[in-house]
């Protein structure tokens, strides 16, 4: 793809020497001229074609002999080579009576160094003292007989006459091997196929992709079959995804990626990091940090009566039926038994024989239509119960999961410091280290709160974390601690970086990143489906599901009881306030 480009010129002039044999200096250079006040800027009206790789800054070195450069590589490499992704002109002026053959061998070990350990692609070299016009020019792509990489020589007619000869392509790199970091990560890196995907004909061929299905996976897939090169996977890393230790020391894919054993890191990461010595791709999803807190526990069935209302209702129902008592008793005038007895059979539906007057008539019936209402959300209650499980609560905000107690099984914090939030101060001081087995601790030994990235939790949750009666057994709290964008790391300086975001941006605004991601779920969740659902056409209620009702019936038991022998007792008491009345006479 080629773009046109106003360009502009910037000339910068700096000096380097190396220190004579007897100096001793901090340093192994000088920066002769600090500031440079004579820049040139050449502006030209033209336009020139540029290809989206390539380097938009030059550098033209000019020094005496590959020794000397080789020299200052050594010494001051970070000042030679400030720019990987950059063009840089080395003009040797070394002596006519060098020989141009040894000048080729001196070469071709300085340009393949630059390629090796600096990634420096697109360099060229000229001898005018000692080879003329022949421009030395390195192919690290070109395939030899036993390896990659070969020294070219052009002459100056063929570079003026076909410019595009000093830039090495990207777009077929002849199946040169690059090293990609991957590890197992449901669902962008899944090496254990779902059975759905094996039968899909776009996941027949997974060769380039190493055998893995997935975002992460088979986007390596698609730089190599669009670039042409072979990647070489490594999996099986120790650390995962691997951060920066307090005594600068590395882990996992990053460890890969600073020690340059890997040309890319291919699994997403959040972009919570600063980097140094690697650097992101263009970013292509997004996550959440997010709290996993335990199910809540099952509501008894015993309680069934008492959770159909919350403790405001419950206490507003028991004082509206004390202030009922207390009107009808006032507009009744009659014996208080009676007339908690008949007041009550109102509000609980129980036949009373009435003869109300017309205003005893309205307020009877408005006690009627509260009862009506009551009972009603006290049947459906009971129905609810008797056909669903119910929970209590979900832990749903951030104090929440502090008021828990709980410790916190999290990597987070190496990311997420906010030190300014005290609710996150709080959660910090209650932190453990994480495990592999972090969600199992959290389901079924519910005394921990686990800190992850949610799209990983939700996958779980849809894929392993799910009762066979089809209720998760972990929630994840509303409120969220920080959203992330995700990339692939890559090491500081690699050419590729801009053919692998083109690639990025094109899959992403496709909609295959989403695709590859979503077939891996609903596959792996069809198949957690399959495992484990029982068909049951008749499912009979257990003694379990109906004991509010024994309940019910126990209470109505005791209560007639009571009033049973209350009757009892009254009438023997009356009879012997008789007897003494009798006999008082």
């Amino acid at each position: 793809m080629f773009l046109e480009h106003q360009f502009t010129f910037i000339v910068k002039k700096k000096f380097l020497a190396l220190p004579s044999i007897t100096e001793t200096r901090d340093h192994n250079y000088v920066d002769v001229i600090d500031n440079i006040k004579d820049n040139t800027h050449v502006k030209c009206n033209n336009k020139v074609k540029m290809s989206t790789t390539d380097a938009g800054e030059g550098h033209l070195m000019i020094m005496w002999s590959p020794q000397d450069f080789a020299a200052f590589l050594d010494q001051a490499n970070s000042t030679i080579v400030s720019r990987s992704r950059s063009t840089y002109a080395l003009l040797f002026l070394i002596s006519a009576t060098t020989n141009c053959t040894t000048i080729r061998t001196q070469v071709d070990h300085i340009l393949t160094r630059l390629w090796t350990n600096f990634s420096i692609l697109n360099v060229i070299a000229q001898f005018p003292c000692s080879c003329g016009t022949q421009i030395f020019i390195y192919r690290p792509f070109a395939k030899t007989k036993k390896s990659f990489g070969l020294l070219q020589t052009y002459t100056i007619q063929q570079v003026t006459n076909n410019p595009n000869l000093i830039l090495n392509p990207l777009n077929n790199l002849n199946k040169f091997p690059l090293k990609i970091a991957l590890f197992e990560q449901v669902p962008s890196s899944v090496s254990n196929i779902p059975r759905l995907l094996k039968l899909n004909k776009s996941y027949k061929d997974l060769s380039l992709s190493g055998g893995s299905v997935g975002s992460d996976a088979l986007l390596v897939a698609t730089f190599a079959k669009y670039h042409n090169f072979e990647p070489k996977i490594v999996k099986n890393l120790p650390g995962s995804f691997g951060h920066v230790q307090p005594d600068g020391s590395a882990g996992g894919v990053l460890a890969e990626v600073l020690k340059k054993a890997s040309d890319y890191g291919a699994n997403r990461r959040l972009l919570g990091y600063e980097p140094h010595g690697y650097e992101f791709t263009v970013p292509y999803s997004s996550d959440k940090i997010c709290a996993v807190a335990p199910k809540s526990e099952k509501v008894p069935r015993g309680l069934a009566l008492i959770t159909c209302f919350d403790k405001l209702s419950w206490i507003m129902f028991f004082v509206m039926s004390i202030l009922c008592a207390i009107f009808w008793f006032f507009v009744r005038r009659d014996n208080v038994f009676k007339v908690l007895q008949e007041v009550y059979s109102f509000l609980l539906g129980v036949p009373s024989k009435v003869v109300p007057s017309t205003h005893q008539m309205v307020f009877l019936t408005s006690c009627m239509i509260l009862n009506v209402i009551v009972l009603g959300v006290i049947q459906g209650s009971l129905f609810t119960d008797f056909t669903t499980s119910r929970y209590y609560k979900e832990i749903n905000t951030l104090e929440e999961v502090d008021r828990t107690g709980l410790p916190i099984m999290t990597f987070a914090w190496l990311i997420v410091n906010d030190s300014n939030s005290e609710i996150l101060t709080r959660l910090k001081r209650k932190s453990m280290p994480d495990s592999y087995d972090m969600w199992d601790i959290v389901a079924y030994h519910r005394n921990v709160v686990a800190i992850d990235r949610q799209f990983e939790v939700e996958v779980a949750l849809r894929t392993n974390f799910t009762g066979r009666s089809g209720v998760p057994l972990l929630h994840i709290v509303d409120e969220s601690i920080a959203t992330y964008l995700q990339a692939c790391i890559i090491p500081q300086g690699s050419p590729f970086l801009p053919i692998f975001n083109e690639i990025i941006v094109r899959m992403f605004e496709g909609g295959f990143i989403l695709k590859w991601d979503n077939d891996v779920v609903d596959s792996l969740m069809i198949e957690r489906i399959n495992e484990t659902s029982v068909e049951e056409e008749f499912k009979p209620f257990r003694l379990e599901d109906v004991q509010v009702a024994f309940y019910v019936v126990s209470v109505g038991y005791v209560c007639s009881m009571a009033a049973f022998l209350g009757e009892i007792l009254k009438s023997k008491f009356g009879e012997v306030v008789c007897w003494n009345n009798l006999i008082t006479r």
